[in-house]
């Protein structure tokens, strides 16, 4: 009890201070910070359809989040939820080119969340046979991603009618609204049904264990018997599954485009955001839950933002990259 209380008071203060530090950024550029906030945190709580947006937000950042949150389990600082994110879209898009029929959805969920698998494995097993740090690995795998997308979605999986996006995603394979005249659908219970298995798995089976022994320590894990290397393939490949699948999902079950944009719009930065989610959460999936519900309040709050106090939607970025900051800050303190 006294551990958690501890690690409350210390994610308070990092939001206090981000908070504090965003509202002065604002002061300073010529905006209102009580008029920002207001609209930011409490007009998403005003309205079902408002906050049915902000939970449809929060969906895949939980994903990607749980990716991080994985990583930090088996000691690892795996940052490879953004490229992953691109190969899952690109699977969904690829099944889509592929298909037009109700089929087109299960291979989605295959194609995508197998491209995220592979391209998870190059920086695991650079980790395991060179030693390559996996900060290293997984940024050079990003941005290989990043443009290895765009140029499939520019190219091969064009919309000759729509040049802008990918080919959509057909009718019958796409996950519709639950409640219309919402971004609410299916992916944000599957996101949310997905941390609780989660939790479940790294809190009760055998290999969360293994995962666990071997980030505490791997000189004891070895005596244990268990295999370090192992369990860094197993974080690695269960972190790339939910990574793929939150790229899957923004494009079978995010209205109205149900296609992947050229510039990767709708994917881009999905991973940044889970990082700051699982650090917000402090790596436990449960806490990884709550800090997504919280940022897609942000995500949502920010469109409003805009709207009543006319302040740019880049403030929630300075508000995130400030909490990063004190985040890592007290990481390191740590160690």
């Amino acid at each position: 009890m006294r551990r958690l209380t501890f690690s409350l008071l210390n994610t308070g203060l990092a939001l206090f201070l981000a908070f504090v530090l965003g509202a002065i950024a604002m002061w300073i550029s010529g905006y209102d910070p009580l008029l920002s906030y207001k609209s930011m945190l409490l007009t998403p709580l005003s309205d079902l359809t408002y906050l049915f947006s902000a939970l449809a937000f929060s969906a895949p950042i939980l994903l990607t989040g749980l990716t991080f949150a994985v990583g930090l389990k088996a000691g690892l600082f795996n940052i490879g939820a953004e490229g992953q994110t691109y190969m899952g879209a690109l699977g969904a898009v690829a099944a889509a080119y592929l298909t037009r029929d109700v089929s087109a959805l299960p291979l989605a969920v295959f194609l995508g969340v197998a491209f995220a698998v592979a391209w998870s494995a190059i920086p695991a097993l650079l980790k395991i046979w060179r030693g390559v740090n996996e900060v290293v690995g997984t940024i050079m795998m990003n941005w290989v991603a990043y443009w290895l997308v765009i140029m499939a979605v520019s190219t091969i999986f064009a919309n000759p009618s729509q040049p802008e996006e990918s080919v959509k995603m057909p009718e019958a394979a796409r996950l519709t609204p639950l409640v219309a005249g919402t971004d609410l659908t299916l992916a944000v219970p599957l996101a949310y049904l997905t941390a609780v298995l989660i939790y479940v798995f790294l809190r009760y089976s055998v290999w969360g264990y293994r995962i666990s022994i071997s980030g505490q320590n791997p000189t004891v894990a070895k005596a244990y018997g268990i295999r370090p290397e192992q369990a860094v393939l197993v974080a690695f490949g269960i972190g790339a599954l939910t990574a793929g699948l939150a790229g899957v999902l923004q494009v079978a079950a995010r209205p109205p485009s149900y296609s992947l944009a050229r510039n990767l719009a709708n994917v881009y930065g999905l991973g940044f955001d889970g990082i700051t989610a699982a650090m917000l959460g402090r790596g436990h999936p449960i806490g990884v839950f709550l800090a997504s519900v919280f940022l897609g309040i942000l995500q949502e709050g920010a469109r409003h933002m805009q709207i009543e106090a006319g302040t740019p939607f880049e403030f929630i970025r300075v508000i995130q990259g400030l909490l990063i900051l004190f985040l890592a800050l007290q990481m390191v303190r740590k160690i």
